[in-house]
């Protein structure tokens, strides 16, 4: 056999192969779309009620060793609260860049406006400060004494 007839059965073999990847492609598309269409609500609800059927009846809890369904509970709980807070501290961050760069924005603006009335006096108008200034200046309130917790409510001060 010559290498070029070699080189053509090569070719042919990778155009098969490269039409059968489009194929399973599609394939795997249209069954990724009839899986989601063939869970309706109620398949929904009565496949979680045998999958909690099936875990009662399994009772996973005995497979670990002294720990009761309880401590698994107090476990989600736990980890469900550390998510929110890890997500409000997220969303927080953010809220406070942005509140950093509208006021940055709003110096700005001051700024360009008294250069503005400056340059019809006939004075030299002031540069613009750099956008990275603002970010390095200390928030005065951080040298403030800090304020009462908010959670001393009175069923707190029962205790």
């Amino acid at each position: 056999m010559s290498l070029r007839e070699l080189q053509g059965r090569v070719a042919r073999a990778e155009a098969t192969l490269e039409a059968q990847r489009r194929r399973v492609a599609a394939d795997l598309r249209v069954f990724g779309r009839c899986w989601n269409e063939a869970w309706t609500p109620p398949r929904i609800i009565v496949a979680g009620l045998a999958a909690g059927l099936l875990a009662g009846w399994a009772r996973p809890a005995r497979a670990v060793a002294g720990i009761e369904p309880a401590r698994w509970l107090q476990l989600a709980g736990s980890l469900a609260g550390l998510v929110g807070s890890i997500q409000a501290a997220f969303a927080a961050g953010q809220a406070q860049e942005a509140a950093e760069d509208a006021d940055l924005a709003a110096t700005t603006a001051a700024v360009a406006a008294g250069a503005d009335g400056m340059a019809e006096a006939g004075a030299p108008p002031e540069p613009a400060p750099p956008p990275s200034a603002r970010r390095f200046v200390p928030d005065p309130s951080w040298d403030s004494p800090p304020r009462p917790a908010e959670a001393a409510t009175e069923v707190s001060e029962r205790r």
